[in-house]
């Protein structure tokens, strides 16, 4: 429940700023079709021109522990400043105990839920940047002792982003169910999510 409170925060910080927001500056040329400089809004766009298809890399982590995924996503793009979507992650997760345990291994696939929501204000101090939440679930693929000593958290993720709705994005995000106890490990190597990717059409 806590989970989807928090993504609904989310999206009404974001609405709220939006209303805020000035109105852009609107110019025009002769024989342009609509503004130049006005992004169409959402609700005239067709289902598959607000889908949106991409991934990228997350988790990442060297050293002990060391993790590192793969994350393909696909975004719908609810209103002009607002993406959500979901996702699925390969994730590499190894950890070094040492004594009697040693190395650790584990092959993890997770899916994910997530939201982006623009925010002109941010984006006026920052360039193109977003708020985005995310709540992702994993399932241990390994036939090794990993799964005898541990099982894993269900990481949800806050945090900020960097980058426009088609390309590279940086995100970075605070794992808010972060453990490193021997019951329930988090899938990352840290507190501190750091994800690259992107939506690329």
């Amino acid at each position: 429940m806590k989970h989807i409170f928090l993504l609904c925060f989310l999206i009404s910080v974001g609405v709220v700023f939006e209303s805020h927001a000035q109105d852009p500056v609107v110019i025009k040329e002769d024989g342009a079709k609509g503004d130049l400089d006005v992004e169409p809004d959402v609700s005239e766009l067709t289902f598959r021109q607000r889908l949106h298809f991409g991934g990228g890399l997350s988790g990442l982590s060297f050293g002990n522990p060391t993790s590192i995924g793969v994350s393909p996503m696909v975004g719908y793009q609810l209103a002009n400043n607002t993406i959500a979507g979901v996702g699925l992650t390969y994730q590499y997760y190894s950890v070094n105990y040492g004594g009697n345990i040693g190395k650790l291994t584990s092959n993890l696939l997770g899916e994910r839920i997530f939201i982006r929501q623009y925010i002109p204000t941010l984006t006026a101090l920052l360039g193109q940047s977003y708020l985005v939440g995310q709540v992702e679930n994993y399932s241990n693929l390994s036939d090794s002792n990993a799964s005898n000593y541990y099982g894993y958290s269900n990481p949800v993720l806050v945090g900020i982003g960097i980058g426009s709705k088609l390309g590279i994005n940086l995100s970075v995000m605070y794992d808010l169910n972060y453990s490193s106890s021997s019951g329930k490990v988090s899938p990352y190597g840290s507190a501190l999510v750091v994800q690259v990717g992107g939506f690329f059409f």
